[in-house]
């Protein structure tokens, strides 16, 4: 339907509220800016304003002080003013509508209802209905040539409701000729009283049924009064209105209930729930590895095994149950009516069992999963949506955890998502507010325990939560792009800082800053960090950069050429927690690196496991050939100093020496710390020694004084862990390991110091003889002898006397 005017309306409005006139004014233009308004403000100013000048509608007030509609009409019929009027009225009723119409108005209209297009509709059908009887009374023939040309379908009745005559359209509209539809009753019913429009059913002769919006009007024809009756075909605009309305609660591409429905759902099925006293459970479900076919074949592709999933998924639900799609490759699944919440269990298991056949989309074979979260409910009547909160919360643990599996929503959860939400939001006031710190943990050669460095830790210490570690913020930094701020803040501040700790102590050559991968490999990276060492005043050289070997995982080449960028700077670079991640080697080679660092999960055990010791020597050894430096961080005992000393680490960091501290602490630190010269050559003891391990304090002491008379250096140890760190501390030339002993057997632990001290005789000392383990001990030279208890002193002295002699001999060979 058109509506539009080919020429400006002059237009009066009849108005004595100076803001429903501006409503009205705004509604003209917003409608059509081509409608010139003049204004009146009762029927008297009206009454001028029309002698002056036509109008072609006028829009009155139903309501003017003491006058009304009745008063306005009466005033115009007097004066013979044929302009049509329309009534708008602040309260609307049928009786109301009833007494405008019957007064010669054309058309009232709520004031609280109104809109620009009903307006202008309105003004549109008051013109169209008013030219209509203009024709009719200026020529019956102008009238009829009308009717047949008209393009709308257009029916005349008489009083009974009878047809008279049906234009061309309408006989189209209809299905019948304007001969056959004579003397027929009108297929819909219609109020006389009433012009306005209305939606109605036309029930056609062939069955089928058309919606239809009609209006009526009287009129004349041949002489007679008849009614004019106007149809629009709006079957395809309803039909378009339905698909608009359930798009507005279902997914285009699935079909499958959106959120706005899915809010309704949970609605009832919580009430329903509550009546019957019955479990209603909530599952969200993450299909695994949609992403990547998404990616790599193309939303074609991808939208057609969502399609797929989502049909697939649903055929594993009941009846009353509701499938969802929420956005991407997620949906939920409301399961109400359930006995048992372990039902709810069973329902996840068949859709993710489902989910891992294979779909088969555009002649291709695609292996899926699926990840699921649990949640019930639990009195969250006024907010339904919580609920598939809580099941999201579920599922993303399970996605965690590893996928194609569930989990259950707990609290825990929840506070652990809260806080993380928490710490993302605080994250830049942290930052604009200086929330942040950061501690330096000293770093000491260990050739001579001297301070050589520091390693900047960042604290946060927000004003609610407290101090927050960096393994819960920095991760949302990364995630937030803040970590580049943030970045920059550590390396201006731990260079400044460097300046004033260098002056306290000669030794202290560099600071160290952890890098995130995100910041290294932007664009500007290597700008930031020239701009830092130009405002700080530092030295290149005695910047350190620390970081992980996951930043070569994703864009190696990119990750090594800023590293060359680094080091045409003179910035030093350390590859931190080697062993633990990448570790490729022929990237190592040809990395730009100037320090390794040996991550803490090998160092804990590192005197007492064979296969850490290993590891350890064997990065010590391949870093020395690479020329680069190696340090050990997580270092606690003096067992583990020690051990690392002597497979030449060059420094090491860790608790032992020193905790991280606070600037002012570590300047006091630095101005008492004495270091001390370590000459291992010189502690080492020039005569033979050997260690005894036992976990009987009597037979400790029994062996130690009868080897104490031969000139022994003698260790004792109770237990395998005692036995290695006397091992670390102290060269040893021969074990004696009790075989049975608490947490350690004697053949675990001389097996483990074969590997780790080869150079060390082993004797086993035994109550309880084994022949076959005894056997096999010494055929693969894990021990030179077994001992039984009680032993003969000179046996045991004599077997600890050859033990010694064959030591030194390059053949040696156990003796059975």
């Amino acid at each position: 339907m058109n509506l539009s005017v080919t020429e400006a309306l002059s237009i009066l409005l009849i108005e004595d509220d100076a803001d429903d006139y501006v409503l009205a004014r705004d509604l003209l233009v917003k409608s059509a800016p081509e409608y010139q308004l003049s204004w009146a403000k009762s029927k008297e100013e009206a009454l001028e304003r029309l002698r002056s000048q036509d109008y072609d509608i006028i829009l009155c007030d139903f309501h003017l002080g003491a006058d009304d509609g009745e008063d306005v009409i009466r005033m115009l019929r007097e004066k013979h003013i044929e302009t049509p009027v329309i009534f708008l009225t602040g309260q609307g009723t049928d009786e109301l509508s009833n007494k405008a119409i019957q007064l010669g108005a054309e058309d009232y209209l709520e004031k609280s209802e109104v809109t620009p297009l009903a307006l202008k509709k309105s003004i549109y059908y008051t013109l169209e209905r008013r030219r209509y009887q203009i024709d009719l009374l200026d020529s019956q023939l102008s009238f009829e040539y009308l009717l047949e040309d008209s393009p709308q379908s257009i029916i005349l009745v008489d009083s009974k409701h009878s047809i008279i005559y049906a234009n061309p359209s309408a006989e189209r509209l209809l299905l019948q000729t304007n001969t056959e539809l004579k003397g027929r009753k009108l297929p819909i019913e219609y109020d006389d009283s009433r012009s306005f429009s209305r939606d109605a059913t036309l029930h056609l002769s062939n069955g089928k049924k058309k919606r239809i919006r009609h209006y009526s009007i009287q009129t004349q024809w041949q002489g007679e009064p008849v009614r004019l009756v106007h149809f629009d075909d709006i079957t395809n605009q309803i039909e378009l209105e339905q698909k608009v309305l359930f798009f507005a609660n279902h997914d285009s591409l699935t079909c499958l209930p959106n959120r706005v429905l899915l809010t309704d759902r949970l609605q009832q099925s919580l009430m329903l729930c509550k009546r019957n006293d019955v479990q209603l459970g909530v599952v969200f479900i993450g299909v695994d590895g949609f992403k990547a076919v998404n990616d790599t074949m193309g939303h074609k592709v991808g939208d057609r095994l969502l399609v797929a999933a989502a049909e697939r998924l649903n055929s594993c639900l009941r009846p009353g149950d509701t499938l969802a799609r929420m956005e991407g490759d997620e949906f939920v699944a409301v399961l109400p009516e359930l006995s048992h919440q372990s039902d709810a269990a069973l329902i996840a298991e068949r859709l993710m069992e489902a989910m891992q056949k294979p779909f088969h989309v555009e002649e291709g074979e695609f292996h899926l999963s699926a990840s699921a979260g649990i949640t019930f409910a639990e009195g969250y009547d006024d907010d339904p949506l919580k609920l598939v909160q809580q099941a999201d919360i579920a599922m993303y643990e399970a996605k965690r955890m590893g996928h194609g599996n569930y989990q259950w929503f707990n609290q825990q959860l929840n506070q652990e998502l809260s806080k993380k939400l928490r710490i993302r939001n605080s994250l830049q006031n942290g930052i604009d507010n200086q929330e942040f710190t950061l501690h330096y943990q000293p770093q000491f050669y260990l050739n001579n325990n001297e301070v050589t460095g520091v390693e900047a830790l960042i604290r946060w210490h927000h004003p609610e939560l407290g101090v927050i570690p960096p393994n819960e913020f920095i991760e949302v930094a990364e995630n937030t792009g803040q970590i580049v701020p943030l970045s920059r803040w550590i390396l201006m501040r731990a260079c400044r800082d460097f300046l004033v700790l260098s002056a306290e102590r000669d030794s202290l050559t560099s600071v160290s800053v952890n890098i995130s991968t995100i910041h290294i490999l932007r664009s500007e990276f290597v700008t930031t960090i020239r701009e830092v060492i130009e405002e700080t005043g530092i030295n290149p050289a005695q910047l350190v950069l620390e970081i992980t070997e996951s930043v070569f995982m994703r864009h190696p080449e990119l990750a090594i050429s800023k590293l060359h960028e680094l080091r045409n700077i003179g910035v030093k670079v350390a590859l931190d927690d080697f062993g633990t991640g990448y570790s490729s080697l022929s990237y190592l080679k040809n990395l730009p690196v100037n320090l390794l660092k040996i991550d803490r999960s090998f160092v804990r055990d590192l005197v007492s496991n064979r296969h850490d010791s290993a590891i350890i020597e064997g990065i010590i050894s391949m870093a020395h050939h690479l020329e680069l430096e190696v340090l050990a961080e997580g270092v606690e005992t003096t067992a583990q100093q020690e051990y690392l000393r002597r497979c030449h680490c060059d420094a090491i960091q860790g608790f032992l020496l020193a905790k991280p501290m606070s600037k002012g602490k570590l300047i006091e630190f630095l101005r008492d710390y004495k270091s001390r010269d370590v000459n291992v050559a010189a502690e080492e003891s020039t005569g033979q020694s050997v260690l005894i391990v036992d976990d009987e304090e009597n037979i400790l002491k029994s062996l130690k004084r009868l080897l104490r008379r031969d000139g022994y250096k003698i260790y004792t140890a109770t237990s395998g862990d005692e036995g290695f760190s006397v091992l670390a501390h102290n060269p040893v030339d021969v074990i004696i390991s009790d075989q049975r002993m608490r947490n350690m057997q004697g053949l675990e632990f001389l097996s483990n110091v074969r590997s780790m001290y080869p150079n060390a005789a082993r004797i086993v000392l035994t109550a309880y003889r084994n022949e076959a383990n005894l056997t096999q001990a010494i055929n693969e030279s894990e021990v030179y002898r077994f001992l039984d208890k009680p032993w003969d002193d000179e046996v045991l002295r004599q077997t600890v006397r050859n033990s010694l002699r064959q030591r030194l001999d390059s053949n040696w060979r156990p003796l059975i």
